[in-house]
């Protein structure tokens, strides 16, 4: 079994939609037996925002019923690796749990480290390959923001930015999935 969190600051947009873009690539192309969830490194007390859910409808996205989950020590150390939408949720992770920091990366970061290295084969442990990802990453690189790697939360804009976001990070989590699955044979 494979758990993989993502994770942004309220858990209302940007995470809640990567792991449904996820599970749904998932669902359609395979491989059984992961776990994709979300949470927040603050976590939030309402639902999803009304924009998202109208502009989220064009990506098959129902979030209706999304309850907001707020990070915790447990969900980083069940989770084999961890997605955060901009620097400073990545770093939330590590402050929390240390020894998480070769399994946690921005999704961008992710796509970028994820194709400058290759694609994981079948026979290469999960694991083996984020470390080989993790490469020469120091905690240094965790302070300040980002702008490269970080996807900019549509919280408070316009409905063209919760539409730029979802269309980002359908593209980027379609990425992700071929990175680590989508080049073998079928698997189902």
């Amino acid at each position: 079994m494979t758990e993989v969190l993502f994770i942004c600051t309220g858990n209302l947009c940007r995470s809640p939609s990567a792991a449904h873009f996820l599970s749904q690539r998932i669902q359609r192309d395979g491989p059984t037996g992961l776990v994709i969830s979300s949470a927040g490194t603050r976590g939030a007390t309402v639902g999803p925002p009304a924009k998202l859910l109208k502009e989220g409808a064009a990506f098959g996205l129902d979030l209706e019923g999304h309850v907001p989950h707020r990070m915790e020590f447990e969900d980083i150390q069940r989770s084999d690796l961890v997605i955060g939408m901009a620097r400073e949720h990545i770093r939330e992770t590590v402050l929390m749990d240390q020894a998480s920091f070769p399994m946690v990366f921005t999704l961008r970061e992710f796509v970028r480290r994820g194709s400058e290295i290759g694609p994981r084969s079948p026979e290469e442990p999960l694991s083996e390959w984020l470390a080989r990802m993790h490469g020469a990453r120091r905690h240094l690189d965790l302070i300040g923001d980002s702008g490269p790697d970080d996807i900019p939360d549509p919280m408070g804009g316009s409905s063209e930015d919760f539409r730029h976001m979802l269309t980002e990070v359908k593209a980027l989590t379609d990425l992700l999935h071929s990175l680590i699955w989508g080049s073998w044979p079928t698997l189902m």
